[in-house]
Parts: structure tokens; sequence; C-alpha cells
């Protein structure tokens, strides 16, 4: 049974066979398929039906999958599984630290993708219902709908779906260190992230980017400690005090 029954598929892709047999498989599994060769097509289908997820090529001549999946940013627009035919471990993560939700290398497996667009359905309908509105904390705030991070000094900054599944749950379980293998389970309740390695590299993203939105500021907070031999932690509240 599927997640989400009849909800609607936009499949972009500039291969017309590859959108032909994913509307066929979508179809057999009582989804609502529409299709697009390419970002302007994306675009155009989204103004005029209410979809649910997208699944996106990453190789596609005009606008790439990877630029295509930067602007759809944010909970304002449907969640996506990016689809290429190279399944590096670094094409993954690029495209899951740009707000992806999932990502599978062709040739696939029809059942697989389907249990995936069930799983990230899910996930996207669970986040909605159970995820907290904001978080504030030593003078910054992260607001859940639009995975806004505000400074102290009022600089925004939007976090992509991992960056966003990392901070929260430093922030679900703060004071205290953190496992690798236990964020990447509690991550996944946003978004699924393969190995403690990809953890790394968003977490080393985030901070870079932390850092960046900071400056000017005569003490730039670093909010992200690493425990060695163990993880991550957020800053100690006790801190604060000091």
């Amino acid at each position: 049974m599927s997640a989400q029954m009849h909800a609607t598929v936009l499949i972009v892709d500039d291969t017309p066979d590859i959108r032909e047999l994913l509307s066929l498989i979508l179809e057999q599994h009582d989804f609502f398929p529409l299709t697009a060769a390419g970002g302007v097509e994306m675009d155009a289908a989204l103004k005029q039906h209410r979809v649910d997820l997208i699944i996106l090529d990453t190789m596609m001549p005009d606008e790439d999958g990877l630029s295509i999946c930067r602007r759809l940013q944010g909970d304002e627009h449907p969640p996506v599984i990016m689809l290429s035919a190279r399944g590096e471990d670094i094409d993954r993560i690029k495209g899951l630290d740009l707000g992806a939700e999932d990502y599978m290398a062709k040739p696939f497996n029809p059942d697989e993708l389907i249990a995936r667009i069930n799983v990230v359905l899910r996930r996207r309908l669970r986040s909605v219902r159970q995820a907290w509105v904001k978080k504030l904390f030593f003078g910054w705030s992260l607001e859940s709908a639009t995975r806004q991070l505000i400074t102290p000094h009022g600089v925004g900054l939007t976090l992509s779906a991992a960056e966003f599944a990392a901070m929260k749950v430093l922030l679900d379980y703060p004071d205290r260190p953190l496992r690798r293998e236990f964020m990447l389970e509690k991550m996944a309740a946003v978004i699924e992230i393969p190995t403690p390695r990809a953890l790394d590299t968003i977490i080393s993203r985030l901070r870079r980017r932390l850092t960046k939105v900071q400056a000017g500021t005569r003490k730039p907070d670093d909010l992200i400690r690493t425990v060695y031999g163990v993880g991550y932690m957020l800053r100690p509240n006790s801190e604060v005090l000091k």
C-alpha cells in the first residue's frame, strides 16, 4: 500500500524513454505521474498542479538537476528524489546537501524506487505533523517551516534539508555528545544520510556557513563542537553563564 495513494509525482528528465518508463511504474502503483523535459517545463507544471514529490535527473543539457534542486529548497516546494547515472558517494552527498530527500543511481530497481517514494512521503507527512515551529538558543533562532536560521545579529541563513536535520538533532538533544550513528538514526525522520562520512561533510559545510554568516562580529559563536572519539554536540548551556 502506498504511503499516499494517488499522490502526484513530477518526473523531470530530458530522456523521453526514462519519462515513459517512470510514468508506467508510477501508474502501476496508483500514483499520478506528470512529466517535464527540464527546468522550464517543471516550473510550468508546478504552477498548474499540486505536486507531492519530484523525481529529478541530475544530468540535463540546459539547467542541471543539482541547480534545480538548489532552488527547490524549503518546505513550500515538494520533496525531491535525485536520479542519476552516477552513483558515487560525492554526487549523492552533494544532492542531499542541496536539499534532496533521497538519491538513486541508474539503473534502478522499480520496487526500490516505489519504496523510497513511500518513505519520503511518509517522512514529509510525519515532519509536518510533529515538527516544532521555532527553537531559540543562545540568541539564535531556527524555524522549522522555512529552515531559516537567524543569528543574534538578525542575519538570516536558509539551511539545506541535511543541514536542518543535523541542527534539529543537536537542538533536540542539548548538553550531551551525540554519536554519529545516533545522529544518523534521528536525522532519518527528516532526511536519509547514507554514512557517517556524509554526516561529517554536512557538519563541515554547516560550520563554514555559520562562520561566514557571522563575519564582522567580534567573537564568532562556535555552536557545533567535535567530541573526539564520539561525534558532535551543541555548545553546552553552561557556557552561557560564563
